[in-house]
């Protein structure tokens, strides 16, 4: 057995076959660091001074910081009207005019990246206060937003994992399978094996890729902060650390992708040609994510939708449940196409002998 998986991983990573998964991990590197672009409709500085400023008092001090701060900036901007008609009607000198106006100036700049920090302080009172915390957060919001159908995966799967059923078929090798008593049954126990350990490698591999250049770009300092924190403190967030959310998030989606290479091994032994196995597996993974409704329960049964990922919550058991429903109809399917009873090997070799 071990043989016959040796052979098989050889099969699709001998060659120098594996560099191509090389070249598609550092495709995927190059793609998401340049993906984590932190941007916004306000002053990314003015809003990372405001939260270290909030992280380093108290609860207390905080809360009352935020509503202060709101009335000083009103106050400033509110009073431009009257100190231009003061300055006009000589009430007030041009040193006190530009005094204000300086101040006015400073206001306007820090006004629409307060206003978020506002926002988030409204949200504070839906939250209990041991888990109310300050900290720049719009660079998670960003990796939060790479949850998305990573095609590099699919692309890996597909190069490797379909070839496993479909290059006997057409190089007619498939026949030996026919005749052979013992190694049928060995033969496609290896080929599943091979799919589900190169799937996982793939998926580890590749989903590793995100947090490595996440630490590259922006650094784990805040890992450990709940993860409401993060995604606006709305009550649909869990507030488990930001950690564990990627971390399930990530086995979530390689999974996923064990069941995205089941599905493809189906179809190859069905359709038995690389190509045409290549195009029914891409529509049948892509498909659904555009034309499934978000709001629909067959989400929890879709693919793609699986590989997609969710920021909302990290399910484990739904992926582990459709695992189970692949290795049941791949095994359903090498059962009918390549049944294991006695009188069908026999027959096959009798076919085999008259025909040679």
């Amino acid at each position: 057995m071990t043989s016959l998986i040796y052979f098989e991983c050889k099969k699709i990573f001998g060659n120098f076959k594996w560099l191509i998964l090389v070249g598609i991990i550092l495709v995927k590197a190059v793609i998401t660091y340049a993906s984590l672009n932190v941007s916004a409709d306000f002053s990314i500085d003015v809003y990372k001074d405001y939260v270290d400023q909030l992280s380093h008092m108290s609860q207390t001090d905080a809360e009352l910081f935020v509503p202060k701060e709101a009335e000083r900036i009103e106050e400033i901007m509110g009073a431009k009207e009257k100190m231009e008609s003061d300055y006009a009607s000589g009430a007030i000198s041009l040193d006190d005019y530009k005094a204000y106006m300086k101040k006015y100036y400073e206001a306007d700049s820090k006004r629409s990246a307060f206003a978020v920090i506002q926002t988030r302080y409204e949200q504070f009172f839906g939250i209990d206060r041991s888990e109310r915390v300050w900290f720049y957060d719009l660079e998670w919001r960003a990796f939060g937003n790479m949850l998305s159908l990573d095609f590099c995966l699919l692309f890996a799967l597909f190069i490797f994992c379909i070839p496993v059923y479909c290059r006997e078929h057409s190089s007619g090798v498939h026949m030996l399978n026919m005749v052979s008593k013992n190694g049928r049954v060995k033969l496609h126990i290896a080929k599943l094996s091979v799919i589900i350990i190169s799937s996982l490698l793939y998926a580890l591999l590749i989903y590793s890729v995100d947090f490595a250049v996440m630490g590259a770009k922006f650094g784990f300092e805040n890992f450990d902060k709940p993860l409401r924190a993060m995604i606006d403190h709305g009550s649909a967030y869990d507030s488990m650390p930001i950690l564990k959310f990627f971390v399930l998030q990530s086995l979530a989606k390689t999974l996923w992708a064990v069941c995205a290479a089941l599905s493809l091994g189906v179809i190859s032994v069905i359709a038995k040609n690389i190509v045409i196995s290549t195009v029914v597996s891409a529509a049948f993974i892509l498909i659904p994510v555009v034309t499934v409704p978000t709001d629909s329960k067959l989400n929890n049964y879709c693919i793609g939708v699986g590989l997609k990922g969710s920021k909302y919550h990290v399910n484990l058991l739904t992926p582990l449940a459709n695992i189970l429903i692949w290795l049941a109809v791949t095994i359903a399917v090498m059962l009918i196409l390549y049944p294991i009873h006695k009188k069908c090997t026999k027959s096959a070799v009798q076919k085999n002998k008259f025909g040679a």
